[in-house]
């Protein structure tokens, strides 16, 4: 643990040498799928997640919940959900120890864009983060990460709403965001405006429920290829300031 948490401080004093500031990281990606002895490493690996995030200064660590391309379409409703709260629950044992809090992020299609994620369905996001939220102080360490690309995609199943109604639905549970852009088909991680979001609805939208916290982008930066990986991240970050100094007028 020492060694890891090392490690990652070191990469805190690089950021803040540059002037940046950590103030998220992706943790975790694979949710439970009921086998004792994976569960426990998955476990095992957000509780070491969770160290980075500390050692990084980062307030928020986002993990996935249980995904459908995992358990399978066909697994019994009932236990998704208590495998999902069982699962978040451990976890939010090591977030209250290291001081930093989960997010759970949205979902969208699974098994190639034959059905919807489980949690991909708002119908069953916000009442499993609601569950899990309102066991003893887990609120204090529990949000979500509204993925607007993957809510883009689960909107072709089961009447999903727009990313922009989700957000409006989601209200103050919303903590963190990954923006990008894709053709509601497939994850592809573009360039906001690129693609078939609404992008003044979800900033409309991000003002009504009184959100304050950071605008980050979750772009595919290898897009042009890996030698312009760069000029892509600084352009991103332009087409994002723009977005908002358009939005907002200033």
């Amino acid at each position: 643990d020492d060694e890891l948490f090392e490690r990652a401080a070191k990469f805190r004093e690089k950021a803040e040498s540059l002037g940046l500031e950590v103030f998220q990281t992706h943790g975790r990606i694979k949710g439970f799928r009921g086998d004792a002895e994976e569960d426990a490493d998955i476990l095992e690996n957000a509780r070491r997640d969770l160290i980075v995030a500390k050692a990084l200064g980062a307030p928020v660590c986002v993990m996935h919940g249980v995904a459908t391309g995992r358990v399978g379409a066909d697994a019994d409703p009932d236990w998704v959900r208590d495998l999902n709260f069982d699962m978040f629950n451990k976890i939010l044992v090591f977030a209250k120890q290291y001081g930093v809090k989960v997010a759970t992020e949205t979902l969208g299609d699974a098994l190639d864009g034959q059905v919807c994620d489980f949690f991909g369905s708002c119908h069953e996001f916000i009442p499993s983060y609601d569950r899990i939220a309102s066991v003893g102080d887990n609120a204090q360490y529990f949000t979500t990460c509204m993925d607007v690309g993957h809510t883009n995609k689960a909107m072709r199943f089961h009447g999903n709403p727009t990313p922009a109604e989700f957000i409006r639905r989601l209200g103050k549970r919303l903590g963190i965001l990954h923006l990008h852009d894709n053709n509601g088909m497939t994850d592809q991680h573009c360039f906001p405006h690129t693609g078939t979001i609404d992008w003044e609805d979800v900033l409309n939208a991000l003002d009504e429920v009184g959100y304050q916290g950071p605008y980050n982008l979750e772009l595919n930066l290898t897009t042009f290829g890996k030698p312009l990986m760069q000029d892509t991240m600084s352009f991103g970050v332009k087409v994002m300031r723009n977005m908002l100094r358009e939005h907002y007028g200033e």
